[in-house]
């Protein structure tokens, strides 16, 4: 029975419930950046080439729970069967190999070399689906997108042209593996000087070069082997031999030489193109046979297959993963159990294995009806810029269909990521820092929605207290009007403080609380703890603990001092 006559053309996406899809426009204004993506994207990428595709789906910011879902049952089945990922990373090794035929086949317009490398493709494209064939049939697959290319490459292997194809290449194949040299007749006139070539036969044997020309002439053929000449005469240059594996043909690099160079290689170039013809009438039942399908697979796998290899890995080190349940947008809700900073994760893993538990602090944070606007302040490197960054980066992973880093979690997706991250002033910034940030601030509510997720971190802290605190205040007020989650990481005390008023006196549904990162008192010292908890603020910076802590308190600094006998024992 003869399967659809477009099987070889079908597409199917592991991103997307469709081949044929809408990208969403992403909303991110330097959300990209200040979130330090692009060190996600490294970490997930099985090779370098793979990081520039795998960021920008982080970037898309899929709304759509379908879609999102979608891609979650792929990732978890590709998380629970390790024979399956193993085998799929196999499989693109050998995918990648067709970027080389295709490459190979621009170089070259000789009839006989595209030949060739069709029959490669072809070859690689038969082991290709016969793996993804027998791989996906022994695995038990709940991925609705797994299971479409498991139903593809069925239909594929069950298609006519494709078990024809299967049947008659191999001895395509053969006629070109088998050429290996040729036999040609030379005239020569009275003055032994060559005046026309005859091609005798092809041979399926290399002929051997002779070691000594006067030897080999002189011994007139005497104990010759067949296969081996009296003299090397020439030799195409840049030839290199193709490789085989696993009876596929792996082309290695070559360099073509015009056959205009030796007018005896161009007339056996041509006499090889018309034996090539034979083949090509072979091929011909073949054309609609398209490798696009796999091409596209790759892709989709690469991501798959390098957020499967991270995800394990930093579980390895101690720390959860896990699916993240979906929560409709309008629900404007985020619930993160045991939750972590993924970067400084892999920062301090450094691509090994190794124990993370005690050294990464697991943080919990709930937005919903009793808070949605986080007033976040605590000491100095307290770890207020590593936290708001974590929950961005959650976020960001769980609406591109990926495992989140906490032990359990419960989210609505957000239509925009906007950050608003402190910079250095610049000499070229003809504003002034003050001016800078107001402008992004202002370009942030241009553009967001009661549906997106803000995250200051240090915002308006280039003026004074009292100013930074009448503005801080009011962009809190506008975030409460509008409706969004956010996480307001600051030294303003003061605006933690005044969260019930702001509640009281500005309408909104995001009702504005506190979050502070506590120290731990141990007898007269103090040490920051790096855990975030809903709390009034402490009312301070802890700026003398810290300073204590690094040495450079004044009582400290006054007895280095006094040991160099720089100041005067008795002096206040």
């Amino acid at each position: 029975m003869s399967a659809t006559p477009n099987v070889f053309a079908q597409r199917i996406s592991l991103l997307w419930l469709t081949a044929e899809h809408d990208t969403p426009p992403a909303k991110w204004q330097d959300a990209a950046p200040d979130l330090e993506l692009s060190e996600i994207a490294r970490a997930m990428s099985l090779q370098p080439r793979d990081m520039t595709r795998i960021l920008g789906v982080l970037q898309q910011l899929v709304t759509d729970p379908a879609v999102i879902g979608y891609r979650q049952e792929v990732l978890e089945d590709v998380l629970q069967n390790p024979a399956l990922a193993e085998g799929l990373e196999k499989l693109l090794v050998k995918i990648e190999a067709f970027d080389r035929y295709a490459d190979l086949g621009r170089r070259s317009d000789d009839q006989i070399h595209q030949v060739v490398y069709r029959m490669g493709e072809l070859s690689n494209y038969i082991a290709c689906i016969g793996e993804l064939h027998t791989l996906l049939g022994s695995t038990r697959l709940r991925s609705r997108g797994l299971q479409a290319v498991r139903t593809l490459a069925n239909s594929i292997e069950a298609d006519e042209t494709f078990g024809r194809l299967k049947r008659e290449l191999p001895g395509l194949l053969a006629q070109i593996e088998n050429i290996h040299s040729v036999t040609i007749g030379v005239n020569l006139n009275a003055d032994l000087v060559p005046v026309g070539a005859t091609l005798l036969a092809i041979n399926s044997f290399r002929f051997k070069g002779a070691t000594s020309f006067l030897s080999r002439l002189f011994r007139g053929g005497e104990n010759k082997p067949e296969d081996e000449g009296i003299s090397q005469l020439h030799s195409y240059p840049g030839f290199k031999e193709v490789r085989t594996l696993d009876s596929i043909i792996i082309p290695d690099e070559v360099t073509i030489v015009d056959p205009m160079l030796a007018p005896l290689l161009k007339d056996l170039a041509q006499i090889l193109d018309k034996l090539s013809k034979r083949i090509v009438q072979g091929l011909r039942a073949y054309m609609q046979v398209e490798i696009g399908f796999l091409l596209h697979l790759r892709d989709d796998l690469a991501f798959y297959l390098g957020a499967a290899r991270m995800i394990q890995r930093i579980k390895a080190c101690g720390l959860p993963f896990c699916r993240a349940e979906i929560a409709p947008m309008a629900e404007r809700a985020a619930s993160l159990h045991a939750g972590y900073n993924l970067n400084l994760a892999l920062l301090y893993s450094e691509g090994k294995v190794v124990d993370l538990s005690e050294r990464i602090v697991l943080n919990d944070v709930q937005f919903d009806d009793q808070g949605r606007i986080f007033i976040l302040t605590g000491p100095n490197q307290g770890g207020k810029t590593v936290f708001t960054q974590g929950v961005g980066l959650a976020q960001t992973l769980f609406q591109a269909g990926l495992y989140v880093p906490a032990s359990s979690a419960r989210l609505s997706p957000v239509d925009g990521i906007y950050t608003h991250f402190a910079v250095a002033e610049r000499i070229s910034q003809r504003a002034g820092r003050l001016g800078e940030e107001a402008q992004r601030l202002s370009t942030i509510f241009g553009s967001a929605t009661r549906a997106s997720l803000l995250l200051l971190n240090e915002s308006l802290s280039s003026t004074s207290a009292g100013e930074s605190l009448y503005l801080a205040r009011d962009i809190v007020r506008v975030m409460r009007r509008l409706g969004a989650r956010a996480i307001f990481a600051t030294h303003l005390h003061e605006l933690a403080e005044d969260c019930a008023n702001i509640n009281a006196e500005t309408d909104g549904d995001s009702r504005v609380a506190s979050l502070v990162s506590i120290m731990v008192h141990d007898g007269e010292t103090s040490k920051r703890s790096f855990k975030i908890i809903p709390s009034p603020p402490m009312g301070r910076s802890y700026a003398r603990e810290i300073a204590a802590q690094y040495g450079i308190s004044y009582e400290q600094l006054t007895a280095a001092l006094k040991a160099r006998r720089l100041i005067d024992d008795d002096a206040g």
